[in-house]
């Protein structure tokens, strides 16, 4: 799968198979349109392409961060797909101001050259989300490019959906969040050295930098894979009251593992919150609340 970061000076010269959509989380119901797309390259010889967008426009314009998963997630998920291409566009003010006429004779035909369009029944583009499947079905009829709605896909009674997901995360049903994504939500980077804290007070702690996400908050119950070995823990994912902390992090603490981490990329599914964030008034009672935590968390495991 070749990544495109910028579209400006290149022209695809054979046609291809595309879908286009913020693809946040890159849920059951992506998975079955990008599914699609692929079948379809393959069938017609074609090369086949997601493309999206970064910042997601709906995080563009709220100024907060909800996304599912971070832009180098996505790109490893999509790495599992026999993808030709990752196309991403720079959402900013100029291509906010493109309209949906643009957007589809521009970019849609004329840059990226798409012969077979794939689209969710609830796709929207141009300025201000003017642009939709009537107008696409418009040039499509004129012979500019095939046009395939996808009906949404749903989990029982429920339509999956991007928004779906974060409601279950929010409210602490990782269960059916896990079932609309196909997969385990997580959070994944790079081990980094932290204030030491943890390890000071007797919990050491694997940390990660992450974007503030108001998905996230609090101490949760985990579990990670190292060397193709499961071990359990518990995180905290936020900010640290208690020492004034202005870094939102994840800091997990994992049960009966001491090695060195630095370095490695480790992922961790995220199983069940415990509490939220909480100040306390000191070291004595943080520690105490901690071992609370790994004791709810162990109970969650069945462990011991």
């Amino acid at each position: 799968m070749k990544i495109i970061r910028d579209v400006k000076n290149i022209n695809f010269d054979k046609p291809m198979v595309a879908t286009v959509g913020a693809f946040d989380g890159i849920h059951l119901g992506h998975q079955e349109i990008i599914k699609n797309v692929i079948a379809l390259s393959k069938k017609e010889d074609l090369k086949s392409a997601v493309v999206t967008f970064y910042p997601l426009p709906k995080i563009f314009f709220s100024k907060k961060n909800f996304e599912l998963i971070s832009i180098y997630k996505k790109i490893r998920i999509l790495n599992n797909f026999d993808l030709d291409y990752l196309i991403i566009l720079r959402f900013n003010e100029k291509f906010l101001s493109m309209s949906s006429d643009e957007f589809i004779k521009n970019l849609i035909i004329q840059k990226l050259n798409i012969k077979s369009l794939i689209v969710g029944e609830d796709f929207k583009f141009g300025y201000n989300q003017t642009g939709d499947i009537k107008q696409l079905k418009y040039f499509s009829d004129k012979g500019f490019f095939d046009l395939e709605v996808e009906k949404k896909h749903s989990l029982g009674d429920e339509r999956i959906s991007s928004s779906s997901i974060r409601k279950y995360i929010i409210n602490n049903d990782f269960v059916n969040s896990s079932k609309m994504l196909n997969r385990p939500y997580s959070i994944s980077g790079k081990i980094a050295h932290g204030e030491k804290r943890g390890s000071q007070i007797g919990f050491p702690t694997a940390n990660i930098s992450l974007k503030p996400n108001i998905l996230l908050n609090g101490v949760y119950a985990v579990t990670t894979s190292i060397n193709n070995k499961k071990y359990h823990g518990v995180a905290n994912i936020g900010y640290k009251p208690t020492f004034n902390g202005e870094k939102y992090l994840f800091e997990a603490n994992i049960f009966n593992f001491s090695d060195n981490l630095y370095g490695q990329r480790l992922e961790f599914d995220i199983i069940s919150k415990i509490r939220g964030t909480k100040k306390f008034n000191g070291i004595d009672e943080l520690k105490e609340s901690i071992k609370n935590d790994i004791a709810k968390a162990k109970e969650i495991f069945k462990i011991k």
